[in-house]
C-alpha cells in the first residue's frame, strides 16, 4: 500500500466510506508497518482534535493550541505539513460555526455592552452513544447527557459497574473506581481504573489513551487496569499495539489473544509478560437481562460483577444484599471463575464467569422482598449446572455417601423458625448417584435419569400455587436438547402435590462435603420464556 493509499484509506475510514476490504488492507498494513502506524496515530490525533473542537464550540482552543505546539515540536516532514493543515482547518470550523450560529447578531450586541453571552446559547453537545449502569452504580461525575445518552466529557464512577455503548460500534464497560475523559465515539482516554473494551465487528477501531501509551486495537476484546504504578492489559481476542506517546521513546509491543503485559507508568517502554487470567474484569453488566426479560424476572443473578471470590451486593438484582454463609464455615464464600469457552443451548459462553461451589460449602441469599404466591400463580426457578468430581474417596457407606455427594437448591420459606424452614422448603438436584430428585415441603419424588459428570445441563424447576395445595415439577435439559418454546407437559420429575406454603424468603446452594458443582444464570421468574431466555 502507498503511501497515497494510506491516505485514502485512513480518509475513508474517518468519513465513514470505508469498505471492508479496504478495512483489512489497512489492518493489515498497520501490523507490519510502524511508520504506517505513526501516520494513523497522528491523523487519529487531528481528528479527534477537530471533533472536540467542533463539539465544545471552541470552548477547548487553548487546548488544541497546546497539542498542535506539541507536534511542532516533535515532528518534521509530513507532519509538519498535516499540522497547518489541522490549525487550518481549526480556524475554518470556527469560522463555519460562528457564521452560522442563530444567536451571532445577539452576541455581537453582547460583546459591545461587555456584557456575558448568555448561557443558553452555548452548542448542544451531540450524542456518541447510550450508557446502561447496575442499579447500584455510585457516580462522582456522571455521563454527561441525560436520558441514558453519551456524550464527550469526563465520567468519574465510584463503584459498581456502567457499559458505554458507542454509535461507532465499540462497548466499554467501567468496573468503579474508574475516570474516562471520552473524547469522540471512537476514542476516549483512561485516567485512573479498570475498563473493558469490546470492538465489535461493525467497528472501524477504537483508540484508547492512557497517560503514557496509546492502545490501538485489531478487532478485539481487551481489558486495561490503571492505577499510580503500572498499567496491565490483557487481550482475551484479537490483538492490541501498545505504544508510548512520548515522541522520543521509539517504543511498540504488540499483545495477542491470551497474553497480558504489565508496563509500569515510570518505564512505560518496559514490557513485563504477567500470566493472563491472574486479574478477573467485569465483562458484562446484568441490567441487559432485566431490560430483556420486560420485568418478568423476579431475581437473577449471572455472577458476572465478581472477581475472584464472591462478594456481596456485586451481581445479579431482584436481592436484599449478597451471599452469605448458610453452613458453620467462615472464610471466604465460593469461587467465581471463568466459564469454558463454547456454546451451550444456541449461547456462546466464553468471556463469561460462574459459580464454582466445592464439597461442604452453602450459601444463601434473600430476595428483595418474599415472594408470596396467590392461588393459580406460577413461578420458576432456573439455573445451569455442571456436575464436577470433587477427587475425594467413597467412605463405603451408602447413606453417608449419598448425603455427602448430593448437590442442591433449595427455595426455603418466610420463617424464622429453623424446623418449619426445613420441612417446607421445596428443593431439587442431584444425589449421589447421579439421579434426579424434587422435594415438595417433605415429599421427595424422583427419577432413575442419570447426568454425567463435566456436562451442562438447564435446571427449570415449575412451582405453582392452586386453591389448597401447591404442585412442583422439574424439567433437565442436556446440553443437546432443545428448549421448550412453551411451558412443557412432560416433565423430568413429577412431583407429589403438597399442602406447604407458597411465600419464600431466600434460596439456598448446597453441596455435600464430596460434591463439586459449577452454577450460572441463576433465575426466578414468573414467565417461562423468561426462565429459559439463556437458551434463545
Amino acid at each position: 500500500m502507498s503511501d497515497e493509499t494510506l491516505q485514502q484509506s485512513i480518509n475513508a475510514l474517518i468519513n465513514g466510506t470505508i469498505t471492508e476490504a479496504e478495512h483489512q488492507s489497512l489492518q493489515n498494513r498497520l501490523k507490519e508497518d510502524a511508520t504506517a502506524r505513526a501516520v494513523f496515530r497522528e491523523r487519529m490525533d487531528i481528528e479527534a482534535g477537530l471533533r472536540t473542537l467542533v463539539a465544545d464550540g471552541g470552548g477547548q482552543h487553548q487546548l488544541v493550541a497546546s497539542d498542535i505546539s506539541t507536534w511542532e515540536q516533535r515532528r518534521s516532514g509530513w507532519a509538519w505539513h498535516m499540522t497547518w493543515i489541522a490549525t487550518a482547518a481549526s480556524i475554518l470550523a470556527i469560522a463555519v460555526w460562528w457564521t452560522q450560529r442563530p444567536d451571532r447578531d445577539q452576541l455581537n450586541l453582547a460583546d459591545q455592552q461587555n456584557k456575558p453571552a448568555p448561557q443558553a446559547t452555548q452548542p448542544t453537545a451531540l450524542p456518541l452513544g447510550r450508557w446502561i449502569a447496575q442499579a447500584a452504580c455510585v457516580w462522582q461525575q456522571p455521563p454527561s447527557l441525560p436520558d441514558g445518552m453519551l456524550g464527550a466529557g469526563m465520567i468519574k464512577l465510584a463503584s459498581g459497574a456502567a457499559e458505554l455503548r458507542f454509535d461507532s460500534g465499540t462497548n466499554v464497560i467501567l468496573e468503579g473506581p474508574c475516570e474516562l475523559l471520552v473524547s469522540t465515539a471512537d476514542s476516549a482516554r483512561l485516567l485512573a481504573g479498570t475498563v473493558f473494551v469490546n470492538v465489535t465487528e461493525v467497528s472501524n477501531g477504537f483508540l484508547l489513551e492512557t497517560p503514557e501509551a496509546q492502545i490501538i486495537d485489531e478487532g478485539t476484546q481487551y481489558a486495561v487496569a490503571l492505577d499510580s504504578l503500572a498499567t496491565e492489559v490483557h487481550v482475551f481476542d484479537g490483538g492490541v499495539i501498545w505504544t508510548s506517546i512520548n515522541a522520543d521513546i521509539d517504543f511498540e509491543d504488540r499483545i495477542t489473544t491470551g497474553e497480558a503485559r504489565r508496563y509500569l507508568r515510570s518505564k512505560p517502554s518496559q514490557a513485563n509478560h504477567i500470566p493472563f487470567g491472574q486479574r478477573q474484569f467485569v465483562r458484562r453488566i446484568d441490567e441487559q437481562v432485566r431490560d430483556e426479560a420486560s420485568g418478568a424476572l423476579l431475581a437473577y443473578d449471572g455472577f458476572e460483577n465478581l472477581a475472584g471470590q464472591l462478594r456481596r451486593d456485586r451481581s445479579g438484582f431482584g436481592w436484599s444484599g449478597g451471599w452469605e454463609s448458610a453452613g458453620f464455615g467462615r472464610g471466604p464464600l465460593a469461587e467465581v471463575i471463568d466459564a469454558p469457552k463454547g456454546t451451550v443451548f444456541g449461547k456462546d459462553r466464553s468471556g463469561r464467569r460462574l459459580l464454582s461451589l466445592q464439597g461442604g460449602e452453602s450459601l444463601r441469599r434473600h430476595f428483595e422482598k418474599p415472594i408470596e404466591l396467590s392461588p393459580g400463580e406460577t413461578i420458576y426457578v432456573s439455573l445451569l449446572s455442571s456436575r464436577q468430581s470433587s477427587g475425594e474417596q467413597s467412605s463405603g457407606n451408602s447413606n453417608e455417601d449419598e448425603q455427602s455427594a448430593a448437590i442442591q437448591i433449595v427455595l426455603e420459606p418466610d420463617s424464622a423458625s429453623p424446623r418449619f424452614t426445613r420441612r417446607h422448603s421445596v428443593s431439587f438436584g442431584v444425589r449421589s448417584d447421579q439421579r434426579l430428585f424434587l422435594n415438595n415441603s417433605g415429599t421427595i419424588d424422583e427419577t432413575a435419569t442419570s447426568l454425567a459428570v463435566g456436562e451442562p445441563h438447564l435446571f427449570v424447576l415449575m412451582y405453582k400455587a392452586k386453591s389448597n395445595t401447591t404442585t412442583a415439577n422439574l424439567r433437565v435439559y442436556r446440553a443437546n436438547e432443545l428448549i421448550d418454546e412453551t411451558q412443557p407437559s412432560v416433565w423430568t420429575v413429577y412431583g407429589t402435590a403438597s399442602n406447604g406454603p407458597v411465600k419464600f424468603a431466600s434460596i439456598r446452594l448446597s453441596l455435600g462435603t464430596r460434591a463439586a458443582a459449577q452454577i450460572d444464570e441463576l433465575r426466578v421468574s414468573d414467565s417461562w420464556n423468561a426462565a429459559v431466555d439463556l437458551a434463545n
